[in-house]
């Protein structure tokens, strides 16, 4: 039903009665008592603002000259160039042009568009750079030794600036030990030889600066300067306003619900529209040349045109009234008519998930087929149905009927399912069996460290419960295959008791292998004793 050609109360009534075919309810038992349709006029302000954001940053070492990157020769000049820039962008009105252009490829030509910064082509973010001698070293790159105090030596601290040491061969005393008496022929009886340390020059190189008389600034890192970037990112800020007088309580419900921004993605009519001007504005003064580069937001006029109606309606003797709005049709107030009109379909499809009647009676309806594509295709949940039903259904029968409709096909593929679990475990405990008793698994660890034996002994069972976990799924795949011709059928499908216990039943068969194998592991055995 082409919205075009139709009212919206046509359009309300006829979406109603089709969610009402097929699922219990006669359509013609939703009845339209009355309906008052209008076409609001809601009056729209997008203001934009011109916004120049700067990130400052200070480093060691001066700026390198990458692309895009402007220096400026000291820091004063590169505050002054920020903000000339933040001042010759927010005061002009050049980007005007530019930001209306953008908001034509938004939804609604920017219709509710709150918050929101406009990036401009061609106003890609700059940083402008400068760099000053560091303000530490003054730019000599090197701070004065604290430990030989610029001098680049220090006092030997083996002799402490004497230049001379006690002689090793005499212990000081000046006389020759190996013949008491006579003089020490190293010494020659003066009791002390030149430094070793120092070569008797009473100095060492500072240790600290290895003589430079200076260590690196650690503010400048030794390079001598510092450097500063300014990152500038101008962009158009946008602050949203929408005005409407004498709104029905409804549509004011249903504008919250759907969201003000929302309006212009095909729900009304939004059109661009001039300015009011004033009297003022229509006579032009002196001195408005320069009142224009001065810096003001520009605020954008839009008009949307959103159609509502209020409909007293009866769903199969239960009245209502239901708000409907916009040119998609959106509705409010509907009553959970297809809980109730569901009643049989519901009972037929709790009674397959029990297994006391057949799957086919509860198909018969239309809502109960939808969600059992979803299912198959491995999207049986209740927010997928309520992207079909997003009225008149509640959120817990619509879980109900996916619960039962799992448990319900679950008995439909039990009996291969049973059979491929069986056939898994089977098939695992022979060839666990062949590979711990004919000694595969000790060939295969011999001379494996015990810690390394046992991380491959946790992870073997795995390869076999995934193999097995996969085969029980294609059983399932293939019975529901045969059973649903036509439709899409998910490969992934929970495993349920048959696939949890048989997972167990292979991990438990692993260890009890594992345990009476002619030959154990080494951390076996030393577990123990």
């Amino acid at each position: 039903m082409p919205d075009t050609q139709h009212t919206l109360t046509e359009q309300a009534l006829f979406r109603l009665r089709k969610l009402a075919e097929g699922n219990g309810l006669d359509p013609q038992k939703i009845e339209l008592m009355g309906a008052d349709e209008k076409t609001f006029e809601l009056e729209g302000l997008l203001t934009l603002t011109p916004v120049c954001k700067t990130q400052s940053s200070r480093y060691p070492g001066a700026p390198s000259q990458g692309r895009g990157r402007v220096l400026c020769g000291s820091f004063a000049e590169l505050h002054e160039e920020a903000q000339r820039r933040n001042s010759e962008f927010t005061q002009s009105r050049d980007w005007i042009d530019g930001a209306l252009k953008e908001l034509k490829q938004a939804p609604g030509e920017g219709w509710g568009l709150e918050g929101a910064q406009i990036t401009l082509p061609g106003m890609k973010p700059e940083v402008l750079a400068a760099s000053e001698p560091c303000p530490s070293c003054q730019g000599r790159k090197l701070l004065t030794c604290q430990q030989c105090h610029g001098q680049g030596s220090v006092i030997c601290p083996h002799c402490q600036g004497r230049r001379q040491e006690n002689c090793l061969a005499c212990g000081g005393t000046g006389m020759n030990p190996m013949h008491p008496g006579q003089t020490c022929s190293i010494c020659n009886g003066t009791r002390f030889t030149t430094c070793r340390f120092c070569r008797g020059t009473g100095q060492l190189t500072c240790p600290t600066c290895n003589g430079r008389r200076g260590t690196p600034c650690p503010g400048c890192n030794g390079s001598g300067r510092i450097g500063e970037d300014i990152a500038i990112a101008c962009e158009i800020g946008t602050s949203f306003r929408m005005k409407g007088e004498n709104l029905p309580s409804g549509l004011r419900r249903g504008l919250d619900r759907l969201g003000i921004s929302n309006l212009g993605k095909g729900h009304a009519d939004i059109s661009l529209v001039p300015p009011p001007k004033s009297e003022e504005e229509r006579a032009p003064k002196a001195g408005d040349e320069e009142e224009k580069k001065k810096a003001e937001p520009h605020v954008v006029h839009y008009r949307a045109l959103l159609p509502y109606a209020d409909l007293r309606m009866n769903f199969n003797g239960k009245k209502a009234v239901v708000s409907a709005f916009g040119k998609r049709c959106a509705l409010l107030g509907v009553p959970l008519f297809l809980d109730a009109a569901l009643e049989p379909a519901r009972a037929n499809l709790r009674a397959a998930a029990q297994g006391t009647a057949s799957l086919d009676a509860a198909l018969e309806t239309r809502i109960i087929k939808e969600a059992l594509a979803l299912e198959l295709a491995g999207q049986g949940n209740a927010g997928e149905m309520r992207r079909i039903y997003s009225v008149g259904l509640s959120p817990d029968v619509a879980k109900e009927i996916f619960r039962n409709l799992h448990l319900a096909l679950n008995r439909q593929t039990l009996k291969l399912r049973r059979g491929a679990a069986l056939v898994s475990v089977a098939l695992s405990t022979l060839c666990l069996g062949l590979f711990f008793h004919l000694g595969f698994h000790a060939a295969w660890t011999a001379g494996l460290a015990p810690k390394a034996t046992l991380a491959l002994d946790i992870l073997l069972p795995l390869p076999f419960m995934a193999l097995a976990y996969l085969a029980l799924n294609a059983s399932s795949y293939l019975a529901l295959e045969k059973r649903f011709k036509g439709h899409k059928i998910s490969l992934h499908r929970k495993p349920g008791k048959t696939g949890y216990g048989m997972l167990a039943a292979i991990f438990l068969l692993y260890w009890l292998m594992l345990l009476t194998a002619p030959e154990k592991p080494v951390w076996l055995l030393q577990l123990l004793h």
